[in-house]
């Protein structure tokens, strides 16, 4: 009965320690919207942007590098979004940007939303830190093999942003959501089983005595 009694103290112990872990996640969960994707950003630059800007130059638009830090999140959405609208509103950078690039016309899109070019921005500033890092590190210019190591779910919760297409693990992935939360659910069954198989030791010695 000793025994018993110790072993249910510590599945109540368990108990806790599982509901701390599921509270923290759900935390986690409800602050994903608020990150950039540097992924969505990457595909969407790809997309939309990089057949008139680059990063680090001029092209048929402005170099991106360091554009969130010339102008406001706030300016650049509403630019992507309508850029002859906020030339037409004699915006001064919008029009000095627009004389200075042969008043060349940007496309607008409006289809993207806010949290769509917050991405974009997040992808410019990840890719231009590289870029600014790979003089310091010669060894990596030349290494054009990409990381062919483990990917898997555990594996992307210790990544670091290394070369290749391995990036930390996507918390907005319905993939990663869908393993994470069958992780929880196999941990609860499991303390329930270990719980009713007790239950049942229990009301079996209680029959014998």
């Amino acid at each position: 009965m000793q025994i018993i009694r110790i072993m249910k103290k510590r599945i109540f112990k368990g108990y806790f320690v599982l509901g701390f872990i599921m509270i923290l996640l759900l935390f986690m969960f409800s602050n994903v919207d608020a990150q950039p994707d540097v992924t969505h950003g990457k595909q969407l630059f790809t997309n939309r942007c990089a057949a008139c800007h680059a990063i680090a130059k001029d092209v048929t638009g402005p170099a991106l590098k360091d554009v969130d830090k010339r102008h406001t999140e706030d300016w650049i959405i509403k630019f992507v979004q309508g850029s002859q609208s906020v030339i037409k509103s004699g915006d001064p950078v919008a029009v000095q940007l627009f004389e200075k690039f042969n008043n060349t016309i940007m496309p607008n899109h409006p289809d993207l939303s806010n949290d769509d070019i917050k991405s974009i921005i997040a992808y410019i500033k990840d890719e231009g830190a590289r870029q600014a890092a790979l003089p310091a590190l010669p060894a990596v210019i030349n290494d054009d093999k990409p990381y062919a190591g483990k990917s898997s779910v555990l594996h992307q919760l210790v990544y670091l942003d290394i070369p290749g297409e391995h990036r930390p693990l996507n918390l907005q992935s319905p993939f990663v959501l869908l393993s994470l939360a069958g992780i929880i659910i196999a941990l609860v069954l499991c303390f329930w089983v270990v719980v009713k198989t007790y239950d049942i030791l229990e009301r079996y010695q209680q029959s014998k005595e």
